[in-house]
This record gives C-alpha cells, structure tokens and sequence, in this order.
C-alpha cells in the first residue's frame, strides 16, 4: 500500500505527529511501537478523565500488540504506514475480545466474537488498538451526551458538547489520546464532531467501505469513515478500511484506488461549485466568513467557483428525517418492544418518531431522494466538488436543546446536521477541513463534496487547500 505524505506536524510533540511521519520513525527504528503505545497511554490517563473519551481502555491488550509489532519490525517484516500506530475504534463496531457497548445500557457486558471488518483490516495492517470511544447511544444524535457512560465533552471548551454521534473518537484524536479513529456517519455522524473539535472528518462513497461487524442505524445512509488531525491521515485509513466485502451486501465490488495519488496537486483549474440554496438565513456569523474565505481562497489558487441553484435544498431536512428515522425504528423494533425502559430519554422519543412514520411517508421520501441524487449528480457533472460550512454553529453547551443563531432560536440537532446529512442522502463522499477559530478559540470548518467513488480527488483537493492555510490548523487544545 502506498504511504501518504504531507501529515501536518503542530509541535515537535510526539503525540502530535501525523501518521506519515509516526510511520517514518517506526520504519526507521528511531522510535519503538512500545514506546509510542506507552506515550499514549500515559496521555489518556491524564486526560481521560476530564473528557470522558475513551469508554473502554484496552492499555494491556494494546502493550501486547506493540510488543508484536515490534519484533514485526526487526525481523524486517514491516507491513506499511499503519504498521505499530495507535488508534482507537467508535464504540459502535464490534471488537474481538473487547467490550463493545453501542452507547447502550442494554450491551454494558457485550463483547463480541468477531471483529468488524474495517478493524479485522486495520489489524492487519498491524495498527494497535487502544480502546473504544464514547458515542451517542446507538448512533443516534449528535451531541455524545449519553446518560449510560456519560457525556463526552469538547476539548477546546468542556463546557461544550464535541458533536456526534462520533464524539469520542473525535475528541480522542484532538486532545492527542490515538493517532487517528475510526467513526461512523448516518446524518453527519463523523464530520459534525470532527468540525467542533477541530480535526479532518472523511465519510467515503456508500458502499466503498465495509459496515459488517458495525451495529446499523439508518442502513441506507450508513457509512464507516476516518477522523484524524490531517487529510493525509485520513487518507491513509481510508487505504486499509475500504474495498470490497463479500459479507457486506452493500460493498461496492469496484477497485480500490490509491487515494494518495493526487496529493501534492495544485488547486488551480478545479472547479468548485457553491449554492446558496443551501446556506440558511440564520448561520453563525464566523462560521460563514469562514466559508466565505476559503472560497475566495480557492479563487486565489486559481480555482474556479461555479454558484448553482440546488432547487430541492427545501427538501433535504424532511427527507432525511423521515428517512433515518423511519429505518432506525425498524432496526430497533425489537429492541424497543424487549427493551424500552433500558433507553435514554433523548434517543427514545426520536425511535418512537419513527415508529408513527407510515409507509407511504416512506415512500414519497424514497422518491424525493431520487430527485435529490439527480440534482447532485448534475451539479457535479460540471464542477469537481461542492464546499459548504461542515455546521451550522459554534459547539452549544452540554445540555442545551435550542440556541440563538443571529436573532432566531433554533433547535441545536438540525443546526449541527445542515450540510451534512446530503452526502448521507446521496451516498457521495465528503471532507470536513479545519478553518480556522472563532473569536472564542473554537475550531470552525469547512465541508467539501465530490462525485461518487471520487475521493482521491477529494483527497488531493482538501489537502492542497490545507497545504496553502496552515496558520488556520495551528493550535491544539489547552487541556
């Protein structure tokens, strides 16, 4: 497998060193696997506490591995960029061995037999599995407030919520716990809280990555993707995790191609559309003049922008919801029939939600889907990506249900899934990029889209525009 290069390097830090450069120093035996398992461990002790990442640590199983990893490596059998890296896996995908609890009371003891897919891959990859992170119980929200293991909260603010439902993992990877993880996206579920906690957040084509082993939520919006500090590490796990799976009905039997071979492009001649039917009225000022620069950033590399009318935007956050809701009822049938009085109270109303939705509203969403995936096809038949804001507004305080956008108070879950949750609909690929922080030191984001099965383009194109603005990537958390 090919190695990315052009991992962003924030301070001479260990722990803040990208995959790239972790693997280069591992290759070259300038730094043991042991040594850089035990320097992370040591960090999630020291921070864990404070942020309620990680739900399960697995220090003894990880030492082993590094152990392994190790003597891998002197015998010369060096198996690539992830071979000894320290990551840690969402508490949605089933680990061998290892407690796997969805974010559920119900699966406190569960620990299953087999792997998930994507880990059995990044296993043989020879990376080193720290642990499993804090989620919104069964996938369903996006705040990481869970009531069962308690609630995750943003490193840059923990006052505030990280996002979700992959909050763990992102707020894992920003606060130097693991390298990179692993998240899963439904509506947004992996770029959402890679947005608030100031991280890359990469959700691949539908199909391209294997959902075997990992507890379904929405199955026709579910996804596997990447959260890492840079887009070259995302690009990395993206490498291992994707390509085809005989058990996965919905893999894709298509080629896996290098998604680092257009790192190192240019910007200049990509074409890159924007709709303001997409952008709402009431948007966090910051945030859309962060939007608003990176366009004219993108202009400034000698890219085009190309302003296109999306008419079906009016439909997206209807269809959606029916949709997801429609068919996370479905899955927990019956779960919620056995189980009910064993679910938190901020996911249980939203499953009986989709329990009152009848077929026909069904229907007419799937439907009106089809018209949203025509309407994005055409889009990008002539551009090459479609940037958006990744959020709608500043991470809220932990708790908070509603909050004030401009002058208008708005519901804080469609505020954080506005421009996510179309990638879901229509199964394209998408990138959130950190862009700089608000005036408060929160992280602020863009998001950027691109055909189907199009993500070393994507890649390449987020990571040339991370390349030109390092100044807006170069904090971290002062825990």
């Amino acid at each position: 497998m090919a190695a990315c290069s052009g991992g962003r390097t924030l301070t001479t830090n260990l722990l803040s060193l990208g995959i790239a450069d972790l693997g280069n120093k591992l290759e070259k035996r300038e730094l043991t696997p042991v040594e850089l398992v035990e320097r992370y461990i040591s960090r999630i002790d020291q921070v864990n506490p404070k942020l309620n990442a990680f739900v399960t640590v697995t220090a003894d199983d990880a030492r082993r591995a590094a152990r392994t990893a190790e003597g891998e490596m002197r015998s010369g059998r060096y198996k690539g960029p992830l071979h000894g890296i320290p990551l840690a896996i969402k508490d949605i995908i089933d680990t061998s061995g290892i407690r796997t609890t969805y974010g559920s009371a119900i699966y406190r003891n569960n620990v299953p037999e087999k792997d998930a897919t994507v880990v059995s891959r990044l296993k043989q990859a020879g990376a080193i599995i720290l642990g499993k992170t804090n989620t919104h119980e069964f996938a369903l929200g996006v705040t990481t407030e869970n009531v069962h293991y308690g609630d995750t909260k943003n490193p840059w603010s923990t006052d505030r919520i990280p996002g979700g439902s992959s909050g763990g993992s992102a707020v894992a990877v920003a606060a130097s716990m693991c390298c990179a993880a692993l998240g899963t996206d439904t509506g947004g579920s992996v770029r959402i809280p890679a947005a608030f906690c100031g991280v890359v957040g990469l959700k691949p084509t539908y199909g391209r990555v294997s959902t075997t082993g990992v507890f379904a939520l929405a199955i026709g919006m579910d996804h596997v993707g990447p959260i890492a500090r840079s887009v070259a590490d995302a690009a990395i796990m993206l490498q291992t995790i994707a390509g085809f799976d005989p058990t996965d009905p919905r893999s894709l039997m298509t080629p896996t191609p290098n998604f680092c071979e257009r790192i190192g492009e240019s910007v200049e001649g990509a074409k890159v559309a924007t709709s303001s039917d997409l952008i709402p009225k009431s948007i966090d000022p910051q945030i859309e003049s962060a939007y608003k620069k990176a366009i004219s950033k993108i202009e400034s590399l000698g890219g085009e922008i190309l302003e296109r009318s999306f008419k079906t935007s009016v439909l997206i956050e209807r269809v959606s919801t029916t949709l997801l809701l429609a068919e996370a009822a479905t899955q927990h049938s019956e779960l919620l029939e056995k189980n009910a009085d064993k679910y938190g109270a901020n996911v249980i109303d939203r499953f009986r939600a989709g329990q009152k939705i009848t077929t026909a509203e069904y229907i007419r969403a799937r439907r009106e889907n089809e018209v949203i995936c025509r309407e994005i096809e055409v889009l990008l038949k002539d551009a090459n990506f479609l940037i958006t804001p990744s959020v709608q507004i500043l991470p809220p305080k932990i708790g908070e249900k509603r909050t004030l956008v401009g002058t208008e108070e708005m519901d804080v879950v469609p505020c954080c899934v506005r421009f996510t949750r179309l990638a879901n609909m229509t199964g394209i690929p998408a990138i959130t990029l950190p862009y700089g922080y608000s005036t408060d030191g929160l992280p602020l984001g863009i998001q950027l889209m691109a055909p189907r099965l199009r993500e070393s383009e994507l890649v390449g194109f987020a990571h040339a525009l991370e390349t030109a603005t390092p100044d807006l990537r170069n904090r971290t958390p002062m825990l």
